[in-house]
């Protein structure tokens, strides 16, 4: 036999396991379409995005008159897109998948509407309205969970952009919300918190957009080295999304701590202490799957995450995130996103 043999016989086996990986991938754990709400808040948005005006890029550098006329100028866009808020919401998958340039575009304009919000709630802090800014910044984190249903892991990315920008303006409201101001905040943490979006349901929509890729003919070769070179890529992501989750559960502790706090003169012994009374239940931790750490000290506390690491560092504040690598440090509800 000659040398050519074993090496044209290797590259046989190694095609029909790939073809045989790909098949499978077709076939196993395909699931129907969901089916999308009518009507759809997801309309409401690219309408909203429609109606925008002005330059909300550099909005940071207007002054109260300048950053009032933004928001006054554009009430309707801000009126349509919470309408979306009210209703069920999804991205049209299978139209998303065969024009990914355009879905592209509508990303870069919903990330827009996110600091339009912002600028809104930026307003209201301004003039001393911190219940009103408190809703403008809760509504950024509603709607970058929202833009994230029965879409893509790129679509997940810009909606935990939008939570985080909502979710950082909020953790800095905490010390000036008055307590109905805040068990308001909590309530509607909570329900964003239950209805949130899950990681299995982004990647059930990724694994749909890559079948939809391999039916129009792309090589296997190339999928299966792609989706080996991606899966760091994925990983990261999935860190980020259960990042905003944590974040936006020890804000809503927080805020429990703090009524608790101020009506008790002390600190509870344990979390449970406040249940039902400031919220509804103890939140796991999305990086480890068991309370979050809660450390007593009279009238004051530790609550915090154990972080990406999944290792309880004693309360070390993490730092910010460098690309490609896993934090070390526990996550409080005013950690850098």
């Amino acid at each position: 036999m000659s040398r050519k043999a074993p090496t044209l016989l290797f590259a046989l086996v190694v095609v029909f396991i790939l073809a045989t990986l790909m098949v499978l991938f077709l076939l196993v754990g395909r699931t129907p379409p969901t089916p999308r709400p009518n009507p759809n808040g997801y309309d409401d948005f690219l309408k909203a995005a429609a109606l925008l005006t002005g330059d909300v890029g550099n909005a940071s550098a207007l002054d109260h008159d300048g950053l009032r006329a933004l928001v006054s100028t554009n009430s309707e866009l801000l009126r349509r897109l919470r309408l979306g808020l009210t209703r069920g919401c999804s991205v049209p998958t299978e139209s998303a998948m065969t024009n990914i340039s355009g879905l592209l575009g509508d990303l870069a304009n919903f990330k827009s509407l996110a600091l339009l919000l912002e600028e809104e709630g930026r307003l209201a802090e301004m003039e001393i309205r911190y219940g009103d800014a408190a809703h403008s910044y809760l509504d950024a984190i509603r709607f970058g969970n929202e833009i994230s249903r029965g879409a893509f892991i790129i679509n997940r990315l810009v909606g935990i952009a939008c939570e985080a920008l909502g979710g950082s303006r909020l953790a800095s409201l905490v010390p000036k919300l008055k307590p109905d101001e805040a068990r308001s905040v909590i309530a509607a943490l909570e329900k964003v918190d239950a209805a949130h979006v899950t990681w299995a349901e982004v990647r059930r929509n990724e694994d749909r957009f890559s079948r939809y890729q391999l039916t129009k003919g792309f090589n296997p070769i190339t999928w299966v080295m792609t989706r080996l070179q991606g899966w760091r890529s994925i990983q990261r992501a999935k860190m980020r999304h259960n990042r905003v989750i944590a974040h936006e559960r020890l804000l809503a502790i927080e805020l429990a701590l703090r009524g608790y706090e101020s009506e008790h003169g002390r600190a509870p012994k344990a979390l449970e202490q406040l249940v039902p009374n400031y919220i509804q239940r103890v939140p796991t931790d999305p990086f480890g799957d068991r309370p979050m750490v809660y450390r007593p000290q009279e009238t004051n506390w530790l609550v915090y995450s154990v972080g990406e690491d999944g290792v309880d560092d004693g309360g070390k504040p993490v730092g910010r995130s460098v690309s490609g690598t896993v934090t070390r440090g526990d996550l409080f509800y005013d950690s850098p996103y």
